[in-house]
């Protein structure tokens, strides 16, 4: 087993940096394509951390939408589903259309596909403000752009993936010797 802990091996932070980078300096096609790709990313390392023989599965082998099937049966909270298939048809729409656009019925989407997960996104957006010292001029969700209200889904969801694979690893690390 390696001598460094779960985090470090998952490398969180750096991916956190990152993923904030991508969906922060971009326009619409940018911050739903790269978000989606970060949240697809987390659902494979999901999945590896899950499966006892991950060299198994090749990435190309499988899908979005199977790779979703496939962390709820190895054990994704199916709360997670609604919102990874709509992150996915949020991108479909973006890959395939020039007139894509972020409006507010794709954020009502998206918030309402988040849903079981709405306290905790609640809490850590008052967090955040909180420990930048910006609470008294946050701006209430619902009173956001819907471009912002989907990097907030989008964030929600990726932080919800990456702590059900960190739990996978520390699991996985505790059954080996």
């Amino acid at each position: 087993m390696s001598e460094q802990s779960v985090p470090a091996r998952l490398n969180v932070e750096a991916k956190l940096e990152a993923f904030n980078r991508a969906l922060l300096g971009d326009d619409e096609l940018g911050a739903v394509v790269r978000g989606h790709i970060y949240i697809e990313n987390e659902l494979i390392a999901f999945i590896k951390a899950r499966l006892p023989v991950p060299e198994a599965i090749k990435d190309r082998d499988i899908d979005y939408n199977m790779r979703v099937k496939l962390a709820v049966a190895l054990g994704l909270d199916l709360s997670f589903e609604p919102a990874l298939n709509c992150a996915g048809s949020l991108r479909n729409q973006f890959a395939h259309s020039l007139e894509a656009r972020i409006g507010k019925q794709e954020a009502v989407n998206f918030k309402k596909a988040l849903a079981a997960h709405r306290a905790v996104t609640l809490a850590s957006y008052r967090q955040a403000h909180i420990d930048l010292g910006t609470e008294a001029a946050a701006i209430p969700i619902k009173q956001q752009e819907p471009k912002d209200r989907i990097i907030l889904c989008f964030v929600t969801l990726w932080a919800g993936i990456l702590i059900a694979t960190y739990a996978a690893a520390v699991a996985r690390s505790a059954d080996q010797p």
